[in-house]
């Protein structure tokens, strides 16, 4: 098993693109394969083969290494040296996250639709899945300190309302109406002021549900904004 950096030439052109494998025959047995059904997930050198065939392609091995080598950082070199002309076929600018900034029309899966069986499987393996305690601490790390701009947050909000909300013409439940019918109270320091219910509270304050349910929920005081600091409780 040879480990190492590799090209794939277009001899018609000596355009490349370039990559690092663990196991280099089996890296272009799987390239060549994905090329032929159409499924690389490099759009440049797909085209690029659709437009001239297989016999234009050569895999050619540009080093060996051993297992004291990391190759992604090999690979870096070369993609730092390369990616961004127009004699190389690849897009992503690091081997450790190859799809990082590629957004829109250079995203390899721009335009693509998931078939209805695929969302199906989708939604049956979304609705049984459950976080562990460990990818719940990585996300609320990845969040924490993260600033959503103006101009972000309408965005949201807009998307949200009306018949474009998933709640929108659903009835609501006896427990939802009896929740949101109970008297709150916001505190903050020595001052406290009491709601007849949470809709009350919002109308007063301004504050988005999504704010006061996460307050309500964990007991802690609201963390930004003009009610930074205020603590909201239901009453008994």
């Amino acid at each position: 098993m040879a480990k190492g950096i590799y090209k794939i030439i277009n001899v018609v052109n000596n355009k490349f693109y370039v990559g690092s494998a663990v196991d280099l025959k089996r890296r272009r047995i799987r390239h060549f394969s994905e090329l032929r059904t159409g499924k690389h997930n490099n759009k440049h050198l797909q085209a690029a083969w659709d437009k001239y065939g297989e016999p234009a392609f050569i895999f050619v091995v540009l080093e060996e290494v051993d297992d004291s080598v990391n190759i992604l950082e090999l690979e870096d070199v070369w993609l730092k040296n390369h990616v961004g002309k127009d004699y190389c076929y690849n897009m992503g600018k690091t081997a450790t996250a190859p799809m990082l900034g590629m957004t829109g029309e250079l995203s390899p899966t721009w335009g693509y639709v998931h078939t209805v069986e695929a969302k199906l499987k989708i939604g049956a393996s979304s609705k049984g899945r459950t976080q562990s305690e460990e990818e719940k601490v990585k996300r609320r790390q990845t969040m924490a300190g993260h600033n959503v701009s103006a101009g972000t947050r309408a965005k949201i909000s807009a998307s949200l309302m009306g018949d474009k909300n998933f709640n929108y013409g659903k009835p609501r439940s006896d427990e939802f109406k009896e929740k949101v019918s109970k008297r709150v109270q916001m505190t903050k320091e020595n001052t406290t002021t009491e709601y007849a219910s949470i809709v009350e509270l919002r109308e007063a304050t301004g504050l988005k549900p999504a704010t006061v349910n996460r307050a309500l929920k964990s007991g802690k005081p609201i963390s930004r904004g003009p009610f930074t600091g205020c603590v909201i409780q239901y009453l008994k």
